[in-house]
């Protein structure tokens, strides 16, 4: 193959390569996108308003009594055991008995006062997670029946929510709001707070 045979033909491939590609950009170009379709959420009015909530705070609130109350008597226990104690001689043959039966009973008590604090506060969390599970699970059922591509959250605070938010305690807390506040603006007819808080009750 002579040399100039063989750059007309590199020279062809590469011209080919280009209207190929060129073909493609134009294809691409011409592909019309549709702009999505947005909703707003506020993640914490559904949270604070949902029927859920309460439920889950009434659970814990019963089992926090219940446990409250098997405290009270057990410590009760323990202060008649001191008054029956205080009546006894050292060299008495149950005082070291009693003393044993006292003291160990204030040990199930310390341990069952630090077990059940931290038993509450888990499913306390446990609890809050279970609920923003199902909010995101209702916010894409309302999305999907919406038609909307993307939700976005509303992110409720003292800036934009004076009458519903604490203002700011410090200038650290100033800082955090306005890195964290992202949403500066929306279309109130966007929000489907409303309907996600109606499906949320109902389910």
């Amino acid at each position: 193959m002579k040399r100039r045979d063989f750059v007309m033909m590199v020279f062809m491939a590469s011209l080919t390569l280009l209207v190929i590609g060129m073909e493609y950009s134009q294809a691409a170009k011409k592909k019309d996108i549709a702009p999505p379709r947005i909703g707003i959420v506020s993640l914490k009015e559904v949270f604070d308003k949902c029927d859920m909530k309460e439920e889950v705070e009434k659970d814990l609130s019963a089992q926090g009594d219940a446990k409250f109350e098997e405290l009270k008597q057990l410590n009760e226990s323990i202060e008649i055991d001191k008054a029956a104690l205080e009546k006894r001689k050292q060299t008495s043959d149950d005082y070291l008995k009693m003393l044993q039966e006292m003291m160990m009973k204030q040990s199930q008590l310390d341990a069952k006062q630090g077990f059940y604090q931290q038993e509450l506060i888990v499913k306390e969390m446990q609890g809050k997670e279970k609920i923003y599970r199902k909010i995101l699970e209702v916010i894409a059922t309302v999305a999907k029946d919406k038609g909307l591509d993307i939700v976005i959250s509303r992110d409720d605070n003292y800036l934009n929510q004076p009458d519903t938010s604490p203002p700011a305690q410090t200038p650290a807390d100033l800082v955090m709001t306005t890195k964290t506040h992202k949403l500066f603006y929306h279309n109130p007819d966007l929000d489907i707070t409303e309907e996600v808080l109606e499906l949320m009750n109902k389910k």
